[in-house]
């Protein structure tokens, strides 16, 4: 049997509270998640025994997200290319969907770089030394102005030399969704390093500058729902005590 009494487990995933319409038409007031992406619900009552349950996404004419239904993007979790950016010019054949990658993908050995000396600069692969070749990469600073930004080349180095197992990305406090508005095939390098390379990117994380080792073991599960190109997540890292 596990047991986890010699072992921390840290909550990595980014808070979210959503807003909640009552059977009595009042409202509870919720908050946005690090994007200010809103999450709905509204009470209903089931039929067939009389207790509440709540439908999802339904305040169609949010002026942050208009279309009522959230998308697997809003909160914490996790993404890869098929259905997602495989639209794009000058990717690989051979991408991946979040059903297609076996479950062991989504946890395991994590290198923990939390860069609290990097604020507004590049991140190379001189200030990674501790990944290793599979890891999971866990990255946060404490900047969530002017934060340290993944290089296009530091991704594909990432991706393709040290064939790191998925990104995850604390947000605020890393940049890693750059050049988006440049023409295609240079947009997004580091969106195109991951997915072109079936590597999971999840984000935004929240906590990890409460990590106290430098290696952990990590876990985000994607729901297993066939063709949703992003799930929602919880994130978790189990480090010594």
């Amino acid at each position: 049997m596990i047991n986890l009494e010699d072992y921390r487990v840290v909550e990595l995933t980014a808070e979210f509270k959503s807003r909640v319409y009552r059977l009595d038409t009042s409202v509870e007031e919720g908050a946005g998640d690090t994007y200010n992406l809103p999450w709905h619900l509204e009470d209903q009552i089931n039929p067939d025994d009389s207790s509440i349950e709540q439908l999802i996404g339904v305040k169609i004419g949010d002026p942050v997200w208009p279309n009522g239904a959230p998308s697997g993007h809003h909160g914490s979790h996790i993404q890869l290319g098929i259905g997602h950016n495989d639209n794009w010019s000058g990717l690989p054949d051979g991408m991946l969907g979040l059903w297609d990658m076996p479950i062991d993908t989504y946890y395991g050995e994590a290198a923990v770089c939390f860069f609290d000396d990097l604020k507004g600069e590049p991140i190379l692969p001189e200030h990674l030394s501790n990944v290793k070749e599979g890891d999971i990469v866990l990255m946060g600073s404490p900047y969530s102005e002017d934060p340290p930004w993944i290089d296009g080349d530091t991704a594909y180095w990432l991706a393709e030399e040290k064939k790191i197992k998925m990104l995850a990305v604390g947000v605020p406090g890393i940049g890693w969704e750059t050049r988006t508005k440049d023409p295609e095939p240079d947009n997004c390098p580091t969106h195109r390093a991951m997915t072109g390379n079936n590597i999971p990117i999840a984000y935004p994380l929240s906590n990890i500058e409460s990590l106290t080792k430098d290696r952990v073991f990590y876990i985000s599960l994607p729901l297993n729902v066939e063709q949703m190109e992003g799930t929602f997540i919880r994130a978790l890292a189990i480090e010594d005590r």
